[in-house]
């Protein structure tokens, strides 16, 4: 039998085994749609704290403020950290993490030191209204990340503020 005829027959039987080899292993559905549903939670959080922020910026909800020179955060943000409590609590799996910021007034490591503080004053805040504190993280900025000019009153307000990112990752994926 010449050499070029045993391929075919060494094919066709490769052929056969590979059909009757087991299927590979594929994530059931339920994993799929616990995912999806991970997904969609994480989708309605992230719209619901770009709403509740546009509706601070619009002025219908109150800035989350601190008193002077202070991380005690005043009363009046409490209607705004309750929605945003609001939020993480409606789904388990959420996390929050607190990004805090302040104006230039001061020194560059005071600054930091003070936007740490009030970051951690609003986690546990949070956790006051029973949000799991694994479930959050903070960060202070200190003046590194104005969003408005430090040369004004109106822009100095401005970049005193806190903001809020949502995730259903694992923090070890999201540092």
């Amino acid at each position: 039998m010449p050499r070029f005829a045993v391929l075919p027959a060494i094919l066709a039987a490769h052929l056969a085994a590979c059909a009757a080899a087991p299927k590979p292993f594929i994530l059931d559905d339920q994993n799929s749609a616990a995912r999806e549903s991970d997904r969609d939670a994480e989708r309605r959080a992230r719209e619901a704290i770009a709403d509740i922020e546009k509706r601070v910026a619009d002025g219908d909800l109150p800035k989350i403020q601190f008193e002077f020179d202070s991380d005690a955060i005043t009363p009046e943000s409490d209607p705004t950290l309750d929605l945003i409590a609001g939020v993480v609590l409606s789904n388990p799996e959420l996390k929050i993490f607190i990004l805090a910021h302040c104006d230039s007034v001061g020194t560059e490591d005071y600054n930091l030191d003070l936007s740490r503080r009030r970051a951690k004053s609003v986690a546990s805040y949070l956790v006051q209204k029973g949000i799991d504190p694994p479930s959050i993280r903070y960060h202070g900025y200190g003046s590194s990340h104005p969003i408005a000019d430090n040369a004004t009153a109106e822009g100095r307000a401005q970049n005193r503020r806190v903001e809020f990112r949502i995730t259903t990752r694992d923090w070890n994926a999201v540092y």
